[in-house]
């Protein structure tokens, strides 16, 4: 019977992944197969080509204080600033963002997006892999989640995190790979098809909040967004065995200074349910699982999925 860990999307958030993996290693709980999407996809990468988490806080580091990620200029999406006048100026570049998106593809050049993610993976394959690990991606021309478990891990990886707008799609074999977060931000069903029976699911989502009322059309959308894909995760959700769901409210998506912490985060979480998850990887649960009375696979399916190799 085989364990799954389906690691989700939420940016800086997802370094609190570090910390599940720690968690659930330090309680001999190893998963059979791993998915990730966009950020998860990165993490679950490192881990399934390390085969274990050690080191993983460190690599991350190092990545973070590279001059490839700093080339990025994330910190610029954070909107958060130390004062009222700091933050009314990076609410204005927001806004600033949006516009020039009229005139380009991407915030982020293919140039730098490229250069972080081969120091991250080299030439490395799926077939160099210690755990398998699958990651999947929106094909934009078609319209279908498409699947990655062959061929480069560095393109794969590119193809789940290519956030609409700040990095630039992956194009490959005419199609126009973005961020895996657009279709599934949790790759819940992608391990049932690959043959994971129970399934851990790291969610980085939390219920949106907002205070006072809209006063434009743009914040109008931006919420009916926010609690559209809130909803969409929920469904999605529901084919997991466990969710564990580290307390990131407060964090942006784009602040990564706080390294430790998230991955502080991401224990706290595993410690919180670890009696659940030690239930679900144990025998008789397993046994129960072999023979269910309904079957979950393709349950809430919304698009079909397809299995694509980055060369």
């Amino acid at each position: 019977m085989k364990l799954g860990i389906a690691l989700g999307g939420g940016g800086a958030k997802g370094l609190a992944h570090i910390g599940v993996l720690e968690a659930l290693e330090e309680n001999g709980i190893k998963p059979d197969y791993v998915a990730g999407t966009s950020v998860g996809a990165i993490i679950g990468a490192l881990y399934c080509l390390q085969g274990n988490a050690q080191g993983l806080m460190e690599i991350t580091r190092d990545i973070l204080e590279s001059p490839e990620f700093k080339k990025l200029d994330i910190e610029k999406f954070y909107t958060t600033g130390a004062t009222t006048f700091e933050t009314f100026k990076k609410k204005l570049f927001e806004k600033y963002y949006y516009g020039t998106l009229f005139f380009k593809k991407s915030v982020v050049k293919i140039e730098a997006t490229e250069k972080l993610l081969s120091r991250l993976f080299g030439d490395k394959k799926f077939s160099d892999l210690k755990i398998p690990f699958i990651c999947n991606s929106l094909d934009i021309n078609s319209g279908d989640e498409i699947i990655f478990s062959s061929g480069l891990l560095y393109k794969a990886v590119w193809a789940s995190c290519a956030i609409p707008g700040i990095f630039p799609a992956l194009n490959e074999d005419e199609k126009i790979f973005v961020d895996g977060g657009t279709i599934n931000n949790i790759p819940i069903e992608p391990l049932i098809d690959a043959g994971a029976k129970s399934i851990i699911a790291v969610y980085l989502g939390e219920t949106p909040e907002f205070q006072g009322e809209p006063d434009t059309g743009f914040q109008i959308s931006q919420r009916a967004l926010a609690f559209m894909k809130f909803h969409l995760d929920q469904r999605i959700l529901k084919l997991a065995d466990c969710v564990v769901n580290p307390e990131t409210r407060g964090h942006h998506w784009a602040d990564f200074t706080d390294l430790e912490g998230l991955i502080q985060k991401g224990r706290e979480a595993v410690f919180k349910n670890i009696k659940e998850i030690k239930r679900i990887n144990g025998l008789w649960y397993k046994i129960k699982k072999f023979f269910p009375k309904t079957s979950k696979k393709g349950a809430g399916k919304s698009s079909p999925l397809t299995n694509f190799s980055t060369l």
